[in-house]
């Protein structure tokens, strides 16, 4: 079940779609985002494609990948979390549509704004005989690239069925995501009208366990009202309100609160088995009073520093991994349950916190402490991945976090009313931002994505002589202090951005007409991969060679199209009208594509 030796999952091929059928539509969610990883996604929902590819770096096969997944894909994600990429790519534009910020607001009961925390995936999936398959992902990974240790979980369901109730917590968390998207614009129409459909549609979908383990399941979207007066919680779950013989803790991060909670618990119950499994700097602020029935367990550190001394050389970067699981076994008597998902073992998390947690109800008979623990153990000391760790006889006191401070005045600037609009000039573009209740901003520097000069933030920003392709709704704002300084893409909502910018995003890719030949080879190609790999070996040398050659080709692929699935030449009118310059589109492809378009009936 949790072998890390042998259950390994690919986040890619946990989305992908099964064979016969295509994405309809995808909602994601998760804390920190890095540009690259959800095109990676997207490379998995709309071409069946591996994330970690080497063909990611063909700007074709992701520019395929993006046409294919823009009206489908809504990904949520924390405020202030998204990555700056290490180098710039035009294509980070066509994201924006898909793009939604969470900024929750300040609770009175913290010291700062809770988070939007939940890592989770509701995915429909649609075959040609309109056959509906759903499928819900619950994780504990960010959308990032980070290699630290997670858990998933992955249930289908179709329509109909005896347990559509199980899915009501789902159909909630949708209409919730629904209300962050606050524009009116036709993207921001659009998403909202299907996700609220499909909330509608999760009413009546049944999930399916498919393993003899686990009996029953309960998806738990922590902080999410289901009535008027009342909101998800695990708190009310029998893991936080009932006595237990067995439990099982794994979490990279610790509220003493929540640990102290467990370990005074059980007042009737004589030595209960109590395994607590993190990182070793979670347990520096513990108290041993307060853990003192748990064992505890950490990632040794060759497994920590692992890929670090693999790299031992400079051409490749060094790479740190740690625990980021988070898992909660309870046991009493013979009924057990299972909790995982993006829950961590802190106050904040059980305490406004908006989360995602799966329930899997099981027994005892196939699932108890030792299962578990023999599962992530293995069964030598050589194969365990951990060891027992020491609480520290005197917690250690909490330094001074520059960069907590900088990141909260982050989250503070994407709490603040903000917006944008675009204004030609002289064949230049100039943008003006405006912001509302600005906080704390000292230190605090923004920018387009695409452009470099950077400017203090203040009530109203002006950036002038920018040309199109830095016209976007992402910016970059780096915060700086005495010794420490970070930086993160915030999304402002831009009026003003000229229809023809997405144009001339595919126009710097699609530049000539051997570019334009590979991607309607690979746009009508029933291999996506093998389509680019065979492109990479044909090169069109110039008009002759592709008058001679490439034309007959198409020809014959467009020919086994209009037979097999004649809808998919609808696709080629996308990049003809994103492209239309004949210089780049040759004049004979013109002229075949209208012929077989009045062939198939396509207007």
């Amino acid at each position: 079940m949790l072998k890390p030796t042998n259950d390994r999952l690919d986040y890619g091929n946990l989305l992908q779609p099964p064979v016969g059928y295509e994405v309809s539509e995808a909602i994601g969610t998760t804390y920190s985002l890095d540009l690259d990883a959800l095109v990676g996604i997207c490379i998995a929902l709309g071409l069946s494609g591996s994330i970690d590819s080497q063909l990611m770096k063909n700007p074709v096969y992701l520019l395929e990948a993006l046409r294919k997944t823009a009206g489908k894909v809504s990904l949520f994600c924390e405020a202030g979390q998204i990555k700056v990429p290490s180098s710039q790519n035009s294509l980070y534009m066509l994201l924006e549509k898909m793009i939604f910020q969470v900024a929750l607001k300040k609770s009175t009961k913290m010291k700062r704004a809770p988070s939007f925390h939940p890592k989770f995936w509701l995915i429909k999936y649609e075959n040609q005989n309109h056959d509906v398959l759903y499928r819900a992902v619950v994780l504990s990974r960010n959308l990032t690239f980070d290699h630290s240790w997670d858990v998933a979980a992955v249930l289908d369901g179709k329509p109909g069925g005896d347990n559509a109730e199980g899915s009501q917590p789902i159909s909630d968390f949708l209409n919730y995501l629904s209300q962050y998207i606050t524009g009116n614009d036709a993207n921001s129409k659009s998403k909202r009208k299907s996700i609220m459909a499909l909330s509608k549609e999760l009413t009546s979908v049944s999930f399916e366990l498919n393993n003899k383990t686990f009996r029953d399941f309960e998806f738990i979207p922590e902080g999410i009202r289901y009535d008027a007066s009342n909101a998800y919680s695990i708190k009310n779950t029998r893991l936080f309100t009932d006595t237990f013989h067995e439990v099982v803790i794994i979490s990279p991060f610790l509220s003493t609160d929540v640990i102290r909670d467990f370990n005074d618990r059980n007042t009737n119950i004589e030595n209960p088995s109590c395994t607590l499994i993190t990182r070793k700097a979670a347990l520096d602020k513990i108290k041993p009073e307060h853990a003192s029935r748990f064992k505890c367990y950490a990632l040794k550190d060759q497994i920590v520093d692992g890929e670090d001394i693999i790299s031992d050389t400079n051409e490749i970067p060094s790479l740190k991994q740690d625990l980021h699981a988070k898992v909660f076994l309870f046991r009493k008597y013979s009924e057990s349950d299972l909790y995982l998902g993006s829950l961590n073992a802190t106050h904040s998390a059980m305490n406004g916190n908006v989360e995602m947690t799966l329930r899997l109800g099981s027994t005892n008979r196939y699932l108890n402490t030792r299962i578990l623990l023999d599962d992530l153990f293995g069964s030598s000391e050589k194969e365990n991945p951990f060891e027992e760790t020491e609480l520290p006889s005197t917690p250690k006191s909490i330094d001074f976090d520059e960069l907590d401070i900088l990141q909260k005045k982050i989250k503070d600037l994407c709490r603040a009313k903000a917006s944008a609009f675009v204004a030609e000039s002289e064949s230049k573009y100039n943008i003006h931002i405006d912001f509302e209740n600005l906080c704390d901003v000292e230190g605090l520097k923004i920018t387009p994505l695409f452009h470099k000069k950077f400017l203090a933030v203040e009530q109203k920003i002006d950036f002038n002589g920018l040309n199109a392709l830095q016209l976007s709704e992402f910016y970059i704002v780096t915060a700086s202090g005495v010794s420490e300084s970070i930086e993160r893409i915030i999304k402002i909502p831009t009026t003003g951005i000229p229809d023809d910018r997405d144009k001339q995003v595919v126009a710097a890719i699609i530049n000539n007409k051997q570019s334009f030949i590979e991607y309607i080879t690979f746009l009508l190609s029933d291999d996506y991969i093998l389509s680019i790999l065979e492109s990479d070996k044909v090169k069109v040398a110039g008009p002759s060679s592709a008058n001679a050659f490439t034309i007959p080709a198409l020809y014959e692929k467009m020919l086994y199209t209009a037979a097999r699935a004649p809808e998919r030449l609808k696709e080629i009118e996308y990049i003809v009208r994103m492209i239309g310059d004949s210089d780049v589109i040759p004049e004979e492809f013109i002229d075949l594509y209208s012929t077989f378009k009045k062939a198939v009936g396509i207007k």
